[in-house]
């Protein structure tokens, strides 16, 4: 950012040898590599039509001039989201077929009928583990501690795994039981699938969690924007730090660094232009965030963008986006 003009720079693309590959989706990590899950130019796990069959796909990562690949096979994902996590990965399709029909009457049956959407994989392509995280998501992000962070939208359920309140067993746990939870906001997750911290149980939080508008995962703290208040809200290993009101409704991306935040929103109001966004600058000394200015979104080469970003991923201070071409990645930091 520079003055009153915020310029996007490219962070990386992947290599040419790639683009006769279909990009299933893209993301950037904890370390700021480039993320890719590549699968065959016909494959239509991307796409409003029903899997017809398992797929095999590439997971790729570029740091630089560095990348490694891991295949993977027998994939049933759809509209799948893709972070590093350890020497792995961590998988999850954004949208699954929830129980439906006559209630379970077991616990074991009801385990048999949740799709586990999610899945661990290692450094060798295999499966590690597997798990419900849920229909209507809309980030997965993991972060330094391998942590994995998954946002929700408005149209998302999860048979939320809880622990039971009946009498411990005999090695001093609980029994555990499923309750279905609408519009679950978001959820942190440990690296083997186990649920973590729910947002709606966090009393300390806003009670609001339609839709997880916006992720910010970073070294020391995440942040979550969370429709319909818009509030920021700071989250560590606990749980909810702390609730601001923000001066900027609708962003599609929060940049924060100490007391220096930005909030990315599309601009001109009811008359929106595709790819015309505004960078409002903000401050925060610990109380209310104030913003201080505000200007447009440009490309390097001083042009707005033409289309509205297909992928966006913010990470403390920075914010990364893509737009027409998904192999390329812009940024932009304050």
């Amino acid at each position: 950012m520079n003055g009153h003009v915020a310029g996007l720079r490219v962070w990386g693309a992947l290599p040419e040898r790639y683009s006769g590959r279909q990009v299933a989706t893209s993301t950037i990590d904890a370390q700021g590599r480039i993320v890719a899950l590549l699968v065959d130019p016909d494959a239509t796990c991307a796409q409003r039509v029903p899997l017809t069959a398992p797929y095999d796909a590439t997971a790729v990562v570029i740091d630089g001039g560095d990348r490694y690949e891991v295949e993977i096979h027998g994939l049933d994902l759809r509209f799948p989201k893709i972070d590093t996590l350890g020497d792995g990965f961590v998988l999850a399709a954004a949208r699954c077929t929830m129980p439906s029909g006559p209630a379970a009457r077991t616990f074991e049956e009801l385990e048999a009928e949740i799709p586990h959407n999610a899945r661990v994989i290692g450094a060798d392509g295999g499966t590690t583990c597997t798990f419900h995280a849920g229909d209507g998501i809309e980030d997965l992000m993991t972060d330094a501690a391998g942590d994995i962070w998954i946002g929700y939208f408005d149209e998302a359920s999860i048979c939320a795994l809880l622990p039971g309140r009946r009498a411990r067993l005999a090695d001093g746990s609980r029994p555990q039981h499923r309750a279905t939870m609408s519009t679950p906001g978001l959820i942190r997750w440990t690296s083997a699938g186990e649920p973590a911290w729910y947002a709606l149980s966090d009393r300390s939080g806003p009670r609001s969690w339609v839709d997880c508008y916006v992720l910010n995962v970073g070294r020391e703290y995440t942040w979550a924007y969370p429709y319909t208040g818009f509030p920021l809200v700071e989250i560590d290993k606990k749980g909810v730090r702390c609730v601001r009101r923000t001066p900027v409704d609708f962003a599609t991306g929060i940049m924060v660094d100490g007391g220096t935040l930005a909030f990315v929103a599309s601009a001109g109001g009811r008359t929106k232009t595709p790819g015309h966004y505004t960078v409002t600058l903000a401050h925060t000394d610990g109380g209310p965030i104030e913003a201080t200015g505000e200007s447009p979104l440009l490309l390097p080469d001083g042009s707005r963008p033409r289309v509205w970003a297909k992928r966006t991923v913010c990470r403390d201070g920075r914010m990364w986006m893509q737009f027409e071409d998904p192999s390329t990645w812009y940024v932009i930091e304050v």
